[in-house]
């Protein structure tokens, strides 16, 4: 009796859980349909690529300092995606739609590995969506984002088509791992991980026979062939005009990267969901199983990411990546064993938590956007093609400045510059991109870099030699601002979270104010 009670829960009946699941969808991404303007970490950096790439053939300004030049390198998810999008609708609305995609990716990744391993439907997938708001995202790491979830559905594939015939395996997968490299390199890694994972395990699972072992593990390994015949051919100096470098991080920043895919920002609020969660799991771990088909792909992702070191050939937080994949893995391998004891009330939890996570997605959206709101009626004063120079005044406000905004959100929201007003703009991502600037303008500009600050402007005026940190030097970056009267039409200075800002060169005249940013003209 108590069984067949049991079996009349929601929980159990198949149109009430994909109705359940789409609430659940829809409570996720709630948050972001909210915003005008997608900002988060390094995304308006890449948006000003997008607007760029979709505009420069009938913009002059554009024309004036950038160069668009293609070539196969392993980050072209949103150059491939986003600018086709903005032919048909606003820039902004093709990277908002980008963005929510990303959020999604975790949740259909694991629903496409569940169906390829269990082939019946369930709601653990859906605790994915836990996984969308994540510390990658908010720091606007949108390349890999996308191209993990595409790597963990192409490995639901790889697993579905095991009775296929190793040939046609072969020339299926073959051009989709090498559009899965171009997409993101980590991605591409991830998925190879997981197939080297799954393939051994096959290998070793049943009675040992070498040459069809060897058969198999050949026509896996050939799919990644063109893939690595093109890295060998990159040039990773070209992200990283200084010496390149490595540094593995100490337990701290370890722990954060464990924890990764389920914060979004690292606050009091996102680690009380990130417990929550912890809870959530333990509870249901007794009656919880996993795939022997998930969990050797799993480990050795887990692996891998546990020996990543923070930074790697001065790439930045490469150990925060494979964390989501290895996570995404597991939820996309599990299933109940037994009886419905937790099952009955993993629903109600999940909607409790999706629910909290995603006001307080909403809350901090809700301040990124009226920053960027305020960026964007201050840079309307900025005539069209000009070259403006950005310093950073901004403070650390009470707690954490992750805890409302990240120190990348506000380097990057003058970005919307060369979005509305077509600007030149110095530090634009142009290292290992499609974009590059025009040879005239690359004295004036970094590669990857940050504002300058009001200190560094004042001793240029007065013939102070500048000069980089150790670790600006290590991360490449460029004395871009070097004789800036003369390579520069305005100065925009951005004060977040600060009165304001002392310093300002007296060769500049305010042409436009906001409360956290003011617009300056140069006076020759």
């Amino acid at each position: 009796m108590r069984r067949e009670k049991g079996r009349k829960h929601f929980f159990f009946e198949k149109k009430k859980q994909k109705t359940f699941i789409l609430g659940c969808v829809v409570v996720t991404v709630l948050p972001f349909l909210a915003i005008e303007v997608p900002g988060l970490g390094d995304t308006l950096n890449h948006l000003a690529r997008m607007h760029i790439l979709a505009d420069i053939a009938t913009t002059p300004e554009l024309q004036r300092f950038y160069l668009v030049k293609w070539a196969p390198i392993p980050y072209l998810a949103m150059d491939a995606i986003v600018p086709l999008l903005a032919h048909f609708m606003p820039l902004y609305t093709a990277g908002k739609i980008f963005l929510i995609a990303c959020v999604l990716m975790p949740f259909l990744g694991a629903s496409a590995l569940h169906h390829a391993v269990y082939r019946r439907p369930s709601l653990v997938p859906a605790t994915a969506l836990l996984l969308g708001a994540n510390y990658l995202l908010g720091l606007g790491f949108l390349n890999y984002l996308f191209m993990m979830g595409l790597a963990i559905i192409l490995f639901a594939l790889w697993i579905a088509t095991t009775t296929w015939p190793r040939a046609a395996r072969a020339a299926l997968f073959t051009p989709l791992a090498t559009l899965l490299y171009l997409g993101h390199a980590f991605a591409f890694l991830g998925y190879g991980l997981a197939i080297a994972g799954f393939e051994l395990f096959q290998a070793f699972q049943g009675k040992f026979r070498p040459t069809r072992v060897a058969l198999n593990l050949l026509a896996a390994a050939t799919q990644a062939l063109p893939a690595l015949a093109l890295a060998a051919t990159l040039n990773t100096q070209a992200g990283a005009p200084g010496k390149l470098y490595s540094h593995y991080g100490d337990i701290g920043e370890k722990l954060l990267a464990l924890a990764a895919p389920v914060l979004f920002l690292a606050d009091r609020a996102q680690f009380a969901i990130l417990l929550a969660c912890i809870a959530l799991a333990g509870l249901c771990a007794a009656r919880l199983k996993i795939s022997a088909k998930i969990w050797p792909a799993a480990l050795a992702a887990g692996l891998a990411a546990a020996a990543m070191p923070e930074i790697l050939a001065s790439t930045w937080l490469t150990d925060f990546r494979l964390p989501l994949f290895t996570f995404t893995l597991l939820i996309g391998g599990l299933a109940f064993s037994k009886g419905p004891r937790w099952r009955g009330a993993l629903p109600y939890a999940l909607a409790a938590l999706l629910a909290a996570k995603s006001l307080d997605t909403w809350r901090v959206l809700r301040t990124m956007d009226g920053q960027i709101a305020e960026m964007r009626q201050v840079l309307a004063s900025l005539p069209q093609g000009a070259r403006l120079l950005v310093a950073n005044a901004s403070a650390e406000p009470a707690g954490s400045l992750s805890g409302t905004l990240s120190g990348s959100t506000i380097w990057t929201m003058p970005l919307l510059a060369i979005i509305d007003r077509n600007a030149f703009v110095p530090y634009l991502f142009t290292g290992l991109t499609t974009v590059h600037m025009r040879a005239p303008f690359a004295a004036a500009s970094t590669p990857q870099g940050n504002p300058v600050t009001l200190r560094q402007l004042t001793d240029d005026l007065a013939g102070r030699p500048p000069a980089l940190s150790p670790a600006e030097q290590r991360e490449g970056l460029r004395i871009y601002w070097h004789s800036w009267p003369q390579n520069f039409d305005y100065l925009l200075v951005e004060h977040f979270f600060a009165d304001a800002p002392a310093g300002v060169p007296e060769n500049v005249k305010l042409v436009a104010e906001g409360r956290d940013v003011g617009l300056y003209k140069l006076v020759r």
